[in-house]
């Protein structure tokens, strides 16, 4: 270094033996140095904005979101909604299987209540085969010739009350032929009837008039409809 500064900076090329002024090529650092530290500034650099990595224990924190629906509906009203839509789905299916359900023993009672409370139509469950015959009795008018006068006790056995039945009454002969035969709407046989059902076994005595059809009738028989 004293040799070029006494020399003003001015060398001679051993090569081609021209003269150059050095000072203008003169650097602090090796070669090697400075491509070096151009890769290390460019690396610092590319990796300046990759986080630091998380370490085994520390949790993610992120920022806590509620769920919206569109419109901005939130989880409780879309619930709401929901379980609106099942009650009334559920309301649906026992209004139109009201039928069914007054047939049933469990909820036959409460299932009328509610129809009688909301005013919706029910059809009456039928049952003609739990519908027995207690007792029977026939004898002549007291105050009316050739009418015969038959007593009666009909009960429900169904587990639902019922509407009264159709009695029809027909007298046989020897030969099991029909010689007389009548038919009793309830009208007929239950005091003041104003279509009240029959109710659940609880018997009801019956007074009949019927024309006597003759000794030719050895038998009769009840039927109901």
């Amino acid at each position: 270094m004293k040799e070029l500064t006494a020399a003003q900076g001015l060398l001679r090329c051993g090569e081609c033996d021209n003269i150059f002024d050095a000072m203008k090529s003169l650097s602090q650092t090796l070669p090697e140095e400075r491509r070096f530290a151009k890769l290390g500034t460019a690396a610092a650099a590319d990796f300046a904005d990759i986080p630091p990595p998380l370490l085994p224990n520390q949790a993610v924190s992120r920022p806590r979101r509620q769920w919206l629906w569109p419109h901005g509906i939130s989880r409780f009203w879309l619930q709401a909604i929901l379980g609106i839509l099942a009650l009334l789905l559920l309301l649906q299916v026992l209004y139109s299987s009201r039928h069914w359900l007054a047939q049933q023993s469990l909820t036959a009672t409460l299932t009328r209540q509610v129809c009688d409370l909301i005013g919706c139509n029910l059809t009456q469950p039928r049952d003609i085969g739990k519908i027995n015959l207690l007792s029977r009795n026939i004898y002549s008018h007291p105050n009316t010739p050739k009418v015969l006068t038959i007593s009666a006790s009909i009960q429900n056995d169904a587990t639902f009350p019922q509407p009264y039945p159709l009695i029809e009454i027909s007298f046989l002969d020897k030969n099991n032929k029909v010689m007389a035969l009548r038919r009793f709407p309830p009208e007929e046989y239950i005091p003041n009837f104003t279509g009240q059902l029959m109710p659940i076994g609880t018997p009801d005595e019956l007074l009949l008039n019927i024309t006597d059809p003759g000794e030719v009738a050895v038998r009769f028989q009840f039927r109901f409809m």
